[in-house]
């Protein structure tokens, strides 16, 4: 009988330097000057399976960007430069976690959109802060396209935004109007912006309101009848358009715990002003206004009710605060129940304000999410029920890699006497079924520290799930230090290793601070 010695290969998950080989073989100057980020990304990759979508693999699926990038056919032999590996595995631009288009279907009756709304948008403190129009512009360049301007008589025949209480100078309304007109609308920001009143104007003040924004948008004004039964035009139909909304002192949204159901009350209103209001919402009170936004469950009873009343209706939902102290405020609870406009307060609660960035990251950041299909369109177990038998439907798996930049950015704020201690908190933001907070061990005396951490989150309604990241210098006399954080949308992650831009905590971009991070779904 005849012996056939097999000779068998090393698996190559087995070999040593299997991604730093690689990346020699495809990169022209890989030894002579390795950048260090590149070369402890290397390291990392080289110790992972490929099976996992690690390793060798993703090295390949790495180059096989780059050359899409760069225009160059997988079977041409022509050698990369290394700094064009470096400048797009690092590129937040290059390489970013989320799509900058808009690529949701904005045809659809605009009651069908979460719309990036912000709250007392001519304000720039808390209870002693001051009336400005930057508040206002800095709002609509952020992709916000609800404004909210509150509207007071200013001697007789003047019209004044400002607080109720008259801590400042006020702003005039012409200003504000001037300001919204000509920030409004950019070439990535045509859909259309809505302006809320909330005023106790006179008649003859009503009129004059009237004048100043029809002189100042002219045919730019959609008008609508907002008691019209038919369907409300889309976004996409409504570019470039400035919607007017009236907020009355009692036109409430309330629900009544005893008859289970839902009941409008309006005021009425002058009716030549009245005609100009072309948009049209409602806001909870009561036991519905803290279900919906507070961190305290309650009973189910309205929940189908305030749901099926979103698909076609309009429902604002604002901080349940006094002079003295602000209640809780979820947003995610609105969301999940269909509200459209969630309005928050750019100067205050920075971590809810983290939140809204991040859902409105989701659709090229045009302002306007559309809802998820089991918000819209009843099953035939009836209406979306959040609480109601969870299944994970997907598991998003999430690894921190490393990051780099804080000693640009942040050098005034840690490492002021020695080298940081970074850690990174990662959590998951949706429904009660979902939420879920980790974090990575701190990596001591690091500028540029490496984690090869991962964590995974099982998720029942990822289109509804924010993934919020934060990083931080760990003190241990006194509170850790912020180093930047994101807040991105789950369904718009693309899969593979990702360069994160990180946020200050006003949400204004960092110039060079960013976590490498690897998105994979199973």
């Amino acid at each position: 009988m005849v012996k056939i010695r097999v000779k068998f290969e090393p698996k190559q998950v087995n070999r040593r330097d299997r991604v730093p080989t690689y990346f020699k073989n495809e990169f022209h100057g890989y030894d002579d000057d390795m950048p260090k980020s590149l070369q402890r990304f290397a390291k990392l990759l080289d110790k992972e399976k490929d099976e996992d979508g690690a390793g060798l693999k993703a090295a390949e699926d790495i180059v096989a960007a780059l050359r899409r990038q760069y225009g160059i056919p997988k079977f041409c032999n022509l050698t990369l430069e290394l700094p064009q590996l470096k400048e797009f595995l690092f590129s937040t631009e290059l390489n970013p976690p989320i799509s900058d288009q808009v690529h949701h279907d904005m045809n659809a009756p605009l009651s069908h959109y979460f719309i990036h709304t912000s709250l007392k948008s001519y304000y720039t403190g808390n209870v002693f802060g001051r009336y400005s129009i930057l508040p206002i512009i800095d709002a609509l360049k952020q992709g916000v396209r609800v404004v909210e301007l509150d509207l007071f008589p200013c001697g007789k025949d003047s019209i004044c935004v400002r607080r109720r209480w008259k801590f400042e100078k006020p702003l005039e309304l012409q200003e504000c109007l001037d300001a919204i007109k000509e920030h409004a609308f950019t070439l990535t920001r045509s859909y259309p912006v809505i302006i809320t009143f909330k005023d106790d104007l006179k008649p003859d003040l009503q009129s004059k309101a009237i004048q100043m924004i029809d002189q100042t948008f002219d045919n730019m004004v959609y008008h609508h009848d907002p008691h019209s039964l038919e369907e409300f035009p889309s976004p996409a139909q409504l570019q470039n358009k400035i919607l007017i909304s009236r907020r009355p002192p009692k036109e409430l949204l309330y629900a009544n715990h005893e008859e289970n159901g839902v009941e409008i009350r309006e005021e009425p209103t002058d009716e030549n002003f009245q005609s100009l209001v072309g948009f049209h919402a409602v806001e909870p009170r009561g036991i519905l206004q803290k279900a919906l936004t507070g961190n305290i469950q309650q009973p189910g009873w309205y929940e189908k009710d305030v749901i099926s009343f979103t698909q076609n209706r309009f429902l604002r939902t604002r901080p349940n605060r006094n002079f003295f102290s602000n209640a809780p405020y979820k947003p995610q609870r609105a969301w999940m129940h269909g509200a459209q406009m969630i309005a928050l307060s750019r100067q205050e609660d920075k971590e809810k304000l983290w939140l809204m960035q991040g859902m409105f990251r989701a659709n090229g950041g045009c302002g306007y999410v559309k809802k998820p299909s089991f918000l819209l369109n009843p099953d035939s177990s009836g209406v979306f029920y959040p609480t109601e038998n969870p299944v994970v439907v997907k598991t998003l798996k999430v690894k921190i890699y490393m990051g780099d930049g804080w000693n640009v950015d942040f050098k005034k704020r840690i490492g002021r006497l020695s080298k940081p201690d970074l850690y990174v908190r990662i959590s998951i933001a949706g429904v009660s079924h979902d939420e879920k907070i980790m974090k990575t061990t701190e990596k001591n005396n690091e500028w540029t520290p490496t984690w090869g951490e991962e964590f995974t989150f099982p998720l029942t309604y990822p289109d509804l799930a924010l993934l919020s990241i934060e990083v931080y210098d760990h003190e241990v006399s006194t509170a850790d230090v912020f180093g930047g954080q994101t807040c991105l949308p789950v369904s718009e992650l693309i899969e593979g290793i990702r360069a994160v831009p990180l946020y200050d905590e006003k949400g204004e971009a960092c110039s060079s601070t960013m976590l490498l991070i690897r998105f994979r779904w199973c």
